[in-house]
């Protein structure tokens, strides 16, 4: 009897709407001819980034190809703990969806043909019927582009911005060439791009250029252009702002944006900072320091979870005795027990 073999590439644990079917008649032949072509792969094609932003500035690596090939958590290439359990790619994420409202382009990563399309789904976070309505149909990738590049290789882009889409299928792409913008359409928490590779149906993490099924710590050779900056990135400190009040994080989720200057007579002074990949152990130290150069208010906290996607504020209530009036300059330290170290500072005018 013939196999039937289905890979579903899926989005942030939800699936994607392209499925690709290939049958054979023995499923050894296939699993042995999958592994002789992955070992082809860095010959064939390298990659460039795909995002008109800088990593660890303004977009981040949040979330890898989850490779050890079983149920459970899920692991990197790193054997850590950024990636979830059957994740099929790489999740770029923007610090916020007033970033992605500004517009960030999407190239595409290599030279080939589009195969397929879709457009015409929202930007924004779904309700629970919107999301199983999604699931029922199969379009939890949300606006997305399937690139062929030739001999097997293939690419995809998902979560992309409605109406940004500037290609049409069979069109010949170049690399480098903007296909679309980053949005938050279909089964999205945040605005990213989902960037997944694909090699004869098996899923390829191009940090490594290995098979999803072959395991963590191994290393044949980066698909990524040489001279990319691509390293692997532990923690990052996405977003932060000030707030005259206890900040709406289902808001700022939303969109909200930050005010640039708070009313010398504000009720209460706020600092919040957003996080990707936080650590059980990790210190969080928040301070924010006033016109004069004091502390005018300052939380450490250890850190009790691990956690995708965390934020933390620090304030304090005014009273009576208005704000002084100036730049205040709000601090943010993570520091994680293996020496790894992110600092930011945000700044806002009291007036």
């Amino acid at each position: 009897m013939p196999l039937v073999f289905a890979v579903i590439i899926k989005s942030m644990k939800k699936m994607y709407f392209f499925i690709f079917i290939v049958i054979f008649s023995y499923p050894s032949v296939f699993c042995n001819k999958l592994y002789a072509q992955s070992h082809e792969i860095s010959n064939s094609s390298k990659f460039l980034f795909p995002l008109g932003c800088t990593q660890g500035i303004d977009c981040w690596a949040v979330n890898y190809v989850d490779v050890d090939g079983i149920e459970g958590d899920g692991q990197d290439f790193k054997c850590g703990p950024k990636t979830y359990d059957g994740h099929k790619g790489t999740d770029f994420a923007l610090g916020s969806i007033v970033q992605m409202r500004s517009g960030v382009d999407v190239f595409a990563a290599a030279n080939g043909r589009v195969q397929r399309i879709r457009d015409g789904q929202s930007d924004r976070l779904k309700t629970d019927e919107e999301i199983a309505t999604m699931k029922e149909n199969k379009k939890e990738c949300g606006n997305g582009i399937l690139i062929d590049h030739g001999n097997g290789l293939q690419s995809i882009y998902c979560h992309l911005r409605e109406g940004s889409i500037i290609v049409k299928p069979k069109q010949k792409i170049r690399a480098g060439q903007k296909i679309a913008q980053v949005g938050q359409s279909g089964m999205a928490e945040f605005p990213h791009l989902h960037f997944g590779v694909m090699w004869e149906g098996g899923i390829i993490d191009p940090y490594t250029g290995e098979l999803s099924t072959q395991g963590c710590g191994k290393m044949k050779e980066r698909m990524w252009h040489i001279g990319l900056p691509m390293d692997y990135n532990p923690v990052a400190i996405f977003d932060g702002g000030f707030r005259s009040k206890s900040p709406d994080f289902e808001a700022i989720k939303r969109g909200a944006e930050n005010p640039q200057t708070l009313s010398l007579g504000s009720a209460a002074f706020v600092f919040w900072v957003g996080f990707y990949n936080v650590e059980k152990g990790d210190k969080v130290i928040l301070k924010v320091i006033d016109p004069d150069g004091n502390i005018f208010v300052q939380r450490n906290e250890v850190l009790a979870k691990n956690r995708a996607r965390q934020y933390y504020y620090t304030g304090r209530k005014i009273g009576r005795v208005q704000l002084q009036s100036g730049t205040y300059a709000g601090h943010v330290r993570i520091e994680r027990v293996n020496g790894v170290v992110r600092e930011k500072e945000f700044r806002v005018s009291v007036r």
